[in-house]
């Protein structure tokens, strides 16, 4: 086989005779091989591998521009990841994911128990709620808040807010009696409220009511400072309205199915809206998450393009008088093309072997670190780091099909060299 570093010749046929017989015959026993097969040069593999171990410090500088890429790029995207997994976990845990209101011009559902029929029918539903909300203005003593008064029954409103499980004080289930109210806490904050209180709740062409603060929660969200819960009697008695509702809110099994469900029930005349539709800020937050990681992932991934590239140019430099040699026992153009090819290829692919390796143990080391933020309700005491694994194949190919465009350039130059001048040293 040809050595890594070819000797100095100056005349075509004296260097050809120079050259061991054995690794002559081996050399064109590969290349007779590799017309047989096309999926696999084993004259590019073999000289690849042999670059690659002999040249060890383009090979440490090459593997290192790509590790470093990549492992920052597994970091980076598991951070993001985490990041969206909080926002989908609020919306799965503690947000309608589809909401059904009136028909366009009616301010009210009339025969809204045929609806909820109909709705527990469809596949996929998790659970369901009725619900009469309407504004209020709040007040107590010389302080005054607007907020919306959300009557319900508190057990099926629950399924879908777990307002339940963010209670600090009182009991949940305790608006079912008449004229009971449970609050946000940045909402009873702002009003001096606490458990036992009473506050007037007003607004026009409603019936004034007196409310009773039998429960405070703290959700993380903005239901918080806006919503007060009460029993549907008190919101119909609010609202001076029959049995009626103005909305439907539903939680699915899977939350991606919300926008197909929102479309078939508009298809009965209802003003059906996804997660997606009424949250657009959350939804926003997570396209913005996707497009920076995308983003910084390609910004990573050019700087060790251009690195690679570097090396597979210095590399024909370095090689011309053995590429010479190699054509002139009969290696074709695409053999020499192919031999940088695969040898970008395999750096490539150590390099995202290896960076994937770092990446990992840095998402591991800084998944222990103390980083304590509430976020949607809930005590986030780490980072939020969630490594997806197809993440990491998905970048392996990425930066091997980006490894082999690197080396394109240098391979077509290889593969134009003139044998005769390369074996001069021109």
């Amino acid at each position: 086989m040809v050595l890594a570093n070819a000797p100095e010749v100056t005349k075509f046929p004296a260097e050809m005779k120079r050259i061991n017989k054995a690794k002559a015959s081996d050399i064109m026993v590969l290349i007779m091989d590799l017309k047989a097969l096309k999926i696999v040069n084993p004259l590019a593999v073999s000289i690849a591998i042999r670059h690659i171990i002999s040249r060890r410090r383009q090979t440490l500088l090459s593997v290192l521009a790509v590790a470093l890429a990549v492992s920052i790029s597994v970091i980076f995207t598991s951070l993001v990841n985490g990041q969206q997994q909080i926002l989908t976990g609020l919306v799965e845990e503690k947000l309608p994911h589809v909401t059904v209101e009136p028909k366009q011009g009616d301010d009210f559902i009339h025969l809204y128990k045929s609806l909820l029929d109909r709705i527990a029918s469809l596949p996929g539903i998790k659970s369901y709620a009725a619900s009469l909300s309407t504004a209020a203005t709040l007040s107590r003593k010389d302080k005054t808040k607007n907020a919306l008064l959300k009557g319900s029954n508190p057990i099926d409103i629950d399924r879908i807010y777990k307002i339940d499980d963010a209670m600090i004080q009182g009991d949940f289930g305790s608006i079912q009696q008449a004229r009971n109210a449970v609050i946000g806490q940045t909402l009873a904050e702002s009003l001096d409220l606490k458990l036992g209180d009473k506050m007037a709740a007003t607004f026009p062409r409603a019936r004034g009511t007196e409310l009773t603060v039998t429960g405070i929660f703290n959700t993380g969200t903005p239901l918080d400072d806006l919503v007060v819960f009460v029993s549907m009697d008190t919101g119909r008695n609010f609202r001076d309205e029959g049995d009626v509702i103005n909305a439907v809110e539903i939680s699915l099994q899977d939350i991606g199915q919300a926008q197909s469900l929102a479309g078939l029930i508009s298809t009965w005349g209802y003003n059906a809206m996804s997660w997606q539709e009424k949250n657009p800020e959350i939804m926003q937050a997570i396209n913005i998450g996707g497009f920076w990681t995308r983003f910084s992932v390609l910004l990573f991934m050019v700087v060790a393009f251009f690195g690679v590239a570097s090396i597979m140019n210095l590399l024909v430099v370095e090689k011309t008088r053995e590429i010479g040699m190699l054509m002139a026992m009969g290696a074709r153009i695409s053999d020499i093309r192919d031999i940088f090819l695969v040898e970008s290829a395999l750096l490539g692919l150590i390099g995202a072997a290896v960076g994937s390796a770092l990446g990992l143990a840095g998402v591991l080391i800084l998944g222990k670190v103390p980083f304590e933020i509430a976020a949607g309700g809930r005590e986030i005491t780490t980072l939020p780091l969630i490594l997806n694994p197809w993440d990491i194949v998905l970048l392996i190919f990425f930066v091997v099909a980006l490894s082999i465009v690197a080396a394109l350039y240098p391979a077509r130059n290889a593969s134009r060299i003139d044998p005769v001048i390369a074996l001069r040293g021109g």
